[in-house]
Parts: C-alpha cells; sequence; structure tokens
C-alpha cells in the first residue's frame, strides 16, 4: 500500500504545501490507492515533504515520486502527447517550482502582514518555544530566498514578477479546460498545486488577488477542485 507522508490540510487545502498537492492530484487523477499520514520534515529523507512510502521503501521529492509511480503503474496521464508537449510542459512545471514558489515563500513567511497568520498556524501549539521555533523557520527562509535572488529586489518589483507569472499562466492555459488541453494532464497536477495555494488561503498576496480576478483561473481551480478534491470543495470552490 502507498502512503503519502503529507504537511496535512489547512488554509482550506488539502496541504498548504504546492508540492504536496501536487503529488496528492497525481495520485487520485491516477486511481492509486493511498493512505495520507502527517510526516515530520526532521525525519524525511531530503528533510522535505512530500514522501512516498511504498511499503517500506521511501521515495523523497514530489517529482521522483511521480517518476517512480509512471514506472509501476504506467504514463497514463501523458499518453498521446508529443515531445514538444512533454518540453512545453516540463518547462512550465521549472518556472512554477523554481520561481513562483519562493515567490510564494516570501508572500507567505516575510511579509508582516502574513507572518503572523505561519506563526499561529504553525507554531501556536508549541507554546513559549513556538516563537522561538518560528523565528529560526523564518530565518531559514529568508536566506533561501535571498540566496535565490527574489530577495534581493524590493516588494513592489516582486509584486511586479507575481504579475507576470499569473499573466503567463492564463496565455499558457489560453482557451483549454486543462493545461493539458481538453483533459488533465501530469502538468495539471503540478499546476493545480499551486493555483488552489495561491486562491484559497486568506493571505493578503497579489497571488491571491490577482489570480482571483482571472476568470480563466478561477474557472480551472474550481473545475479541477470538483474533478480532484469534491472532498474538499465546499472550502475550496470560489464564488463568482
Amino acid at each position: 500500500m502507498i502512503t503519502l507522508l503529507k504537511f496535512g490540510p489547512n488554509f482550506g487545502l488539502p496541504d498548504p504545501s504546492p508540492f504536496v498537492v501536487k503529488l496528492e492530484t497525481y495520485l487520485r487523477l491516477m486511481d492509486i490507492d493511498y493512505i495520507p499520514k502527517p510526516g515530520d520534515v526532521r525525519k524525511a529523507p531530503k528533510k522535505k515533504i512530500p514522501v512516498l512510502l511504498d511499503g517500506e521503501q521511501p521515495i523523497a521529492d514530489s517529482q521522483f515520486a511521480i517518476d517512480y509511480l509512471k514506472e509501476r503503474h504506467g504514463d497514463r496521464l501523458n499518453e498521446g502527447l508529443s515531445e514538444q508537449d512533454l518540453a512545453r510542459h516540463h518547462v512550465l512545471r521549472l518556472a512554477l517550482e523554481n520561481h513562483t514558489y519562493f515567490l510564494l515563500l516570501a508572500y507567505r513567511w516575510l511579509r508582516e502582514e502574513n507572518a503572523p497568520i505561519m506563526r499561529e498556524t504553525f507554531f501556536a501549539q508549541m507554546g513559549f518555544m513556538g516563537g522561538f521555533v518560528f523565528k529560526m523557520v523564518q530565518k531559514d527562509i529568508r536566506r533561501t530566498v535571498y540566496g535565490h535572488g527574489l530577495l534581493r529586489h524590493s516588494w513592489d518589483e516582486l509584486a511586479d514578477l507575481v504579475g507576470k507569472d499569473i499573466a503567463a499562466l492564463e496565455a499558457v492555459l489560453g482557451g483549454d479546460d486543462f493545461f493539458g488541453g481538453a483533459q488533465p494532464r501530469e502538468i495539471d497536477c503540478v499546476a493545480f498545486g499551486f493555483i488552489c495555494n495561491m486562491m484559497v488561503p486568506e493571505m493578503d498576496t497579489p497571488f491571491r488577488r490577482l489570480a482571483r480576478a482571472s476568470r480563466p483561473l478561477v474557472d480551472y481551480h474550481n473545475r479541477m477542485t470538483e474533478r480532484v478534491f469534491a472532498d474538499y470543495k465546499e472550502d475550496m470552490l470560489l464564488k463568482g
């Protein structure tokens, strides 16, 4: 039996990590039975969540886990796609995971209006030590995003980058129902993991404002929610 080690539901989402939602979306689209369990980053093989367990075998990293599942269960989600299609999807995945993700980190953990939400949500149960641990995590994230290069820009410049990411997603989706075309493909696991994490959490970010202002992206989010996470739709579906 497959076990998915994840953070767990939060902010109205099946998980506050785009990478966990990505892998869980893949499992659901592929109809692979799995058991979700809370994971501990400190004990994870690469100090990252999600981790997939196939029996006792751990597969760390969402993409490595998906590649493993493709080897075991076939690559049904990508059937019929050309090499050019797959290359485009690969580039979109890299953009989301290596650029958009770090912008999302910055706005969640480092903006003064959102940092208290993160502290209260993830560290309040630790009591007095919670504030100390939060500061350590926040410092590590600040160092990571600065090392990436994004935190060397002003917040106005970062907001401009967010706008360009949202505009690019809308353009890539075009008039299709899914990023994979007429039906969800592997790339939709990635795209949905990020888009739902932009739109649903009640935080003051340009991600939330701009993504919710995009009718195509809102419709996509709702379409994927209905199809993959109907058990969460009461919290996830967007009105209007």
